[in-house]
């Protein structure tokens, strides 16, 4: 294998562990539910992601490379990408998991401002007279059907 190649396959081993790093980071702070820190990594895992895809359409296009590349190298090149694999299966979950939590979280506060709403409205009195918000007069109007 020549020099181009070699080059080119040690920048996909380099892209893949700086992106395994990341992933660990925002892995960590996502289960500490610090997820305001997560944004920091955001814009460099962006990066790092668009130059591994470069990188690894490079070798997907050429098989030929992979497959002449000696055994260390392809344990190597094989352990990484199981690595990378699982970190990203792992913060795909946690991303999910993080997204679904903060659903509920707006679900369960919408509801709650409905229910206060709902809550707030005038009701009557078990003398039948309607209450009024903090002595204001109520308007009451019917309509009548027959």
């Amino acid at each position: 294998m020549d020099t181009f190649p070699e080059k080119k396959l040690g920048r996909l081993l380099t892209l893949m562990s700086e992106l395994c790093g990341i992933l660990k980071k925002e892995n960590t702070l996502l289960k500490k539910q610090r997820q305001s820190e997560c944004r920091d990594l955001l814009e460099q895992k962006t990066k790092l992601s668009a130059a591994y895809e470069e990188s690894f359409a490079y070798f997907s296009q050429r098989g030929e490379l992979l497959k002449s590349l000696p055994e260390k190298q392809k344990r190597i090149l094989h352990k990484a990408a199981v690595t990378l694999g699982d970190l990203t299966t792992e913060n795909a979950r946690l991303l999910k998991i993080n997204m679904e939590a903060t659903s509920r979280l707006l679900n369960a506060i919408v509801q709650d401002v409905a229910e206060q709403t709902h809550a707030k409205a005038p009701l009557y009195t078990r003398q039948g007279n309607m209450e009024a918000d903090a002595g204001n007069p109520a308007a009451i109007s019917f309509n009548q059907v027959l």
